[in-house]
């Protein structure tokens, strides 16, 4: 049996894009957060929450 978990992932540059991007596409609920928000923006398409603050 899989469980689903909650993983918040600060900071998306090249490393951080792909493990919240594998990860949201594997089902998980996966937040999302960037200091320059646009670089975190496009992984909303692949079902991350993209967060306003790193809180």
């Amino acid at each position: 049996m899989t469980e689903k978990l909650t993983v918040s992932v600060l900071g998306t540059g090249i490393m951080g894009a792909a493990m919240a991007r594998n990860l949201a596409r594997a089902g998980h609920v996966v937040r999302v957060w960037n200091r320059h928000r646009d670089r975190a923006e496009p992984l909303a398409a692949d079902g991350a929450h993209v967060a306003g603050t790193a809180a």
